[in-house]
């Protein structure tokens, strides 16, 4: 089943490509390459940027150009991983294996591949509940130093200074051992996604500064928090895992700011934040 939905992986002309948010343009998909299907590897940075380049078309909708692929010419491979890993998680959080997905590099080649990336389709605050639960009884182990490391400055590095990362990572929900194998969760609110406009951008900006959050920090994405810029309250909004477990408290910004019909939003996924002063 086709969901349109962040995380997703598809293949499109001998590629994998990852599908990003929840609304699309009616006959396309929002989604970015990221593996050479033929060779099995990811992709170099270049190679990315240059078949990315060839799809991309501006979508009023969100006030962005996007890379749009064509819904009829998209399909799925198989997503499903029946190891004991996913067995196992399905159990212990009471999750319906038909709404947890494998993604990522673990679909095409799980001999390379470092860790599992598990999404987790229409998870709720009973999810989190759970996996606070197996985290604390320890049933469930946090990933180690070492992959935390390797994490961050193979994919992290400018998005978020050191410190603030293991700190996240020291706290976090959704980077964990099971049975000696690193999987790297994503709870997402949403069992499908939409094709059409559901929430339409009336105008972007850049935007920078110091940022308030004042919210419990939320691991479902897409994750919205109240938060404080300038004295004015906003929404502070992330598919990101790393930016969703950000704890209360005081950051700097770089991002974009999007007027959209339903509000004000702070979306960071395109910049970077740092700690800018104590957090919880």
């Amino acid at each position: 089943m086709l969901r349109a939905l962040e995380g997703e992986f598809v293949v499109y002309d001998g590629h994998g490509w990852l599908v990003k948010g929840f609304q699309h343009k009616p006959g396309w998909l929002v989604a970015y390459p990221r593996y050479d299907l033929v060779n099995r590897r990811k992709m170099e940075r270049r190679e990315i940027e240059r078949l990315q380049s060839s799809h991309e078309s501006w979508w009023d909708c969100l006030k962005l150009r996007l890379p749009l692929i064509p819904l009829d010419r998209v399909s799925k491979p198989f997503t499903g991983l029946n190891t004991p890993v996913l067995r196992l998680l399905s159990y212990l959080l009471d999750f319906d294996e038909e709404d947890m997905e494998v993604t990522g590099s673990y679909l095409v080649d799980p001999h390379d591949a470092g860790d599992v990336d598990i999404v987790l389709y229409g998870a709720d605050e009973s999810t989190v509940e759970r996996l606070e639960a197996l985290v604390s009884r320890g049933v469930l182990k946090r990933a180690g130093l070492w992959h935390s490391l390797r994490e961050y400055y193979t994919k992290h590095v400018g998005r978020v200074d050191l410190d603030l990362y293991l700190a996240l990572k020291a706290r976090t929900l959704l980077h964990l051992s099971v049975n000696g194998v690193v999987v790297n969760l994503r709870p997402y609110r949403y069992r499908s996604g939409w094709h059409k406009c559901v929430d339409r951008v009336v105008k972007r900006a850049s935007v920078r500064g110091v940022i308030e959050l004042r919210d419990r920090a939320t691991p479902i994405l897409p994750a919205r928090r109240r938060a404080f810029i300038g004295g004015e309250e906003v929404v502070f909004e992330t598919h990101k895992e790393l930016y969703a477990e950000l704890p209360p408290g005081v950051y700097y910004v770089e991002g974009e700011i999007e007027y959209r019909e339903s509000g004000v939003y702070i979306v960071a996924d395109r910049g970077r934040v740092w700690a800018k002063g104590g957090y919880e």
